[in-house]
């Protein structure tokens, strides 16, 4: 096997782990939410406080990776993972739900700025929408087999059987990419960066200045965060409260849309060959505005359904489009700061509209935060529009 395709091979494999440990937990929200007697702004407390933390974990984690073993930091983050999945499984109320969480978001924030800062780096002089869309795909197919199963094997037995059970897949993934990397040449895993030391005012100016370049992008990230977290926490509560649907369905639906995102994903390469970059990710926004006031109006199944299958079409495939505008202008030195960088923006829109969400459907109803996600996206998309001719992302000036 070429050493390209063991790195892809590996970040793939570690992505798809990764995002199916962090679906399981969010899957779990409707039964998190009877057991724990939780309110709704409790869960956007623990779901948006959570990825506060990864906001801040892939910022710190991102920059500490350049010029480091990339492999040692993600298979730590699997381990990690791992044992806070375990240690989920004792929760007793919203503390201690809320603390384990915590733990566990910043065990998965390892992986995304240094995984894919691995595949842009490699993958940047060819092939790279193709290695974005694998990668992605691997994420959604993961999370797509989190999803389907963890409410019918929690129905069925009990709700920590899938921690335990996704606990032992991390470990399992951990011993597949020791064996995938044990002979990659060194100059694939350390990338040489700049080693003069950066005052905290240098490292923000630097920032600064990155993000500037990207500026366009900047909502596309936070509408793109927000649409996973909303619909992955929102949606089954909704369905919960406005329907008699079982919880397996309720998954099932959930996992459609997932499933549907993983084939987008791993077709992104594809499709990229025949609409260009932009074309698509104006389309995707304006489709995820209209589909997420849909769900706040819609109950009926085979409505669902089809909504459900058009949004994971159109949130699944910003997601390697995104990634592939950073890659072609970022320099291979510093791919884990500003993808950490992109992460925090991407983390912050969840963050936010997670938050306000929970607040929103206490106070007004539980369609709230697709009304709010779905303005958002329908707003951006008309920036985008205007902007269209513009440049989405230019190297650092």
């Amino acid at each position: 096997m070429k050493q390209q395709t063991r790195i892809l091979s590996t970040v793939s494999l570690i992505h798809a782990v990764n995002d199916g440990s962090t679906a399981v937990i969010s899957i779990l929200f409707p039964i998190f939410k009877e057991i724990f007697h939780l309110s709704y702004t409790q869960v956007g407390i623990v779901t948006g406080g959570g990825l506060f933390i990864t906001l801040i974990a892939q910022l710190v984690l991102g920059r500490l990776a350049d010029g480091k073993n990339v492999n040692s930091f993600i298979l730590t983050g699997m381990l990690l993972t791992s044992l806070s999945l375990v240690l989920l499984s004792f929760s007793t109320g919203f503390i201690t739900l809320i603390c384990f969480i915590f733990f566990m978001r910043f065990a998965t924030s390892f992986f995304h700025p240094i995984g894919i800062g691995w595949i842009s780096r490699t993958y940047k002089k060819g092939r790279l929408d193709w290695a974005m869309g694998i990668q992605s795909g691997s994420a959604d197919l993961g999370a797509f087999i989190a999803i389907l199963t963890t409410l019918s094997i929690s129905q069925l037995t009990h709700w920590t059987v899938p921690l335990y059970g996704w606990a032992c897949i991390c470990i399992l993934g951990v011993l597949i990419s020791v064996a995938l990397t044990y002979h990659l040449n060194k100059d694939l895993v350390f990338v040489t960066k700049e080693r003069n030391k950066h005052t905290f005012k240098e490292m923000a100016t630097d920032a600064f200045h990155r993000m500037k370049a990207i500026r366009l992008l900047i909502p596309a990230f936070m509408i793109s965060g927000a649409s996973w977290g909303i619909i992955i926490t929102y949606f089954p509560l909704l369905l919960t409260e406005r329907t008699t649907l079982s919880l397996p369905v309720i998954g099932f639906l959930v996992a459609l849309w997932a499933g549907v995102g993983s084939i987008t994903s791993i077709s992104y390469g594809k499709i990229r060959s025949y609409i260009n970059r932009k074309k698509l990710l104006a389309a995707a926004y304006i489709t995820i505005g209209i589909l997420s006031v849909f769900l706040a109006v819609f109950t009926q199944i085979i409505i669902l359904i089809i909504i459900m299958i058009l949004l994971g079409i159109a949130v699944f495939l910003t997601y390697p489009a995104l990634f592939s505008f950073v890659s072609e202008v970022t320099d291979e030195s510093v791919e884990g700061w500003t993808f950490g960088l992109t992460f925090t923006f991407q983390t912050g829109g969840g963050t936010i509209l997670l938050f306000l969400g929970g607040i929103l459907s206490d106070l007004y109803g539980i369609w709230t935060p697709f009304v709010l996600l779905g303005s958002l996206s329908l707003l951006f998309s008309v920036v985008l529009l205007f902007n269209y001719h513009k440049p989405f992302a230019q190297p650092k000036q």
